[in-house]
């Protein structure tokens, strides 16, 4: 039964390439204006992850989508005069790590918050923002799998087993009696290689499938990404377990020297 199983699972994946084949450079597909109003605004406000730069003030940001994001911080009536001329200027993001100016308008001043809006957005542009929200947004989709479905090591109680995207990602959760995750294994397809990585006590790994020896930056991307996963799959009700796993991964991304294993 086992080995029926295995072979299933074999078969699915197979079946998931196929139709998750282009790598993420090629996946990086340009976004219609019409996608992008009706692109979810994924919640980052629970950790220090994201800063928009104007000028010389950064504020941190507490919600992204492909239509814009939305900010707190000191001086926000800095942002007055650009609110009223309806200016589009120059703005540095900052999202984990990496940066990126891009073009944006204050499109809204109040209560301590400033929203902003992409202004001419072009593909590279598109490019960096779905590094991230692509995988937020798969994160969102995800669904509980039946255990029937998935591999032997996940068929305890006490692991928790969500999938989505035809089968190109898969994230398995093990509760302690207590209900907190002291174990996680995150996995997504990227192209015909299985990248993932796995959150336990002892540290975080990140690795991929068929094994190969990966770049630090290479590593670096792939838990940025599982990490994107983890934020989607927050936002959905079953995933304020899941803030220590994500806070330790954001702690090893902005650790000076990063050499993930």
């Amino acid at each position: 039964m086992a080995f029926r199983r295995n072979i299933l699972q074999k078969i699915r994946h197979a079946v998931a390439r196929s139709l998750f084949r282009p790598k993420l450079g090629d996946i990086y597909a340009k976004a219609s204006a019409t996608y992008r109003r009706k692109y979810h605004r994924h919640d980052v406000s629970s950790y220090e992850l994201a800063f928009v730069t104007l000028g010389d003030k950064t504020f941190r940001i507490v919600n992204i989508s492909y239509g814009g994001l939305r900010v707190r911080g000191e001086n926000l009536e800095s942002l007055a005069p650009l609110l009223k001329s309806g200016q589009v200027v120059q703005a540095g993001l900052a999202i984990m790590g990496s940066s990126y100016k891009m073009p944006v308008k204050v499109v809204a001043l109040d209560k301590g918050m400033a929203g902003l809006s992409f202004e001419r957005v072009q593909s590279l542009d598109e490019q960096f923002l779905t590094r991230f929200l692509y995988f937020m947004d798969a994160g969102i989709l995800l669904k509980a799998l039946p255990k029937g479905s998935v591999g032997d090591i996940y068929q305890n109680p006490a692991w928790h087993s969500y999938g989505g995207v035809n089968g190109a990602i898969e994230v398995h959760l093990h509760l302690d009696g207590q209900s907190e995750v002291v174990e996680a294994h995150v996995f997504y397809l990227n192209g015909l290689r299985q990248d993932f990585a796995v959150f336990t006590a002892r540290g975080i790994t990140v690795s991929c499938m068929p094994k190969r020896e990966l770049k630090s930056r290479d590593k670096r991307e792939i838990l940025v990404h599982v990490l994107c996963i983890m934020l989607g799959l927050r936002q959905v009700g079953r995933t304020d377990r899941l803030d220590a796993l994500i806070q330790g991964g954001l702690t090893k991304l902005f650790r000076p020297s990063n050499k993930t294993n």
